[in-house]
């Protein structure tokens, strides 16, 4: 049974621990293709919970059959958000939410 976001694509910012980790593996699970986004891939040392030692979101995501890509963003820069979209739109040809 398909999930409730079955082939939509979306950017999860932040994506590397946390919420936003969290957030990103969610909507995998629904069948989301998942855009990561963060200033780095892995989670920062000074933050790891248990769950995040493992994989980057992006690899977790692709080892359960997933679909994800990792693009280095820094939200609070301007051009760096428009190729964090611009990757997303390349890679899935739309982006939803």
């Amino acid at each position: 049974m398909p999930g409730r976001l079955q082939d939509k694509v979306a950017i999860v910012t932040g994506s590397s621990s946390g919420l936003g980790r969290a957030i990103a593996l969610a909507y995998s699970a629904e069948g989301a293709h998942v855009v990561c986004a963060d200033l780095v891939p892995t989670a920062r040392t000074d933050v790891v919970i248990d769950q995040e030692q493992g994989n980057p979101t992006h690899e977790e995501i692709s080892k359960g059959g997933g679909k994800s890509i990792f693009v280095k963003t820094d939200v609070g820069d301007a051009e760096s958000v428009e190729n964090l979209v611009q990757a997303a739109v390349k890679e899935y040809g739309r982006l939803d939410m």
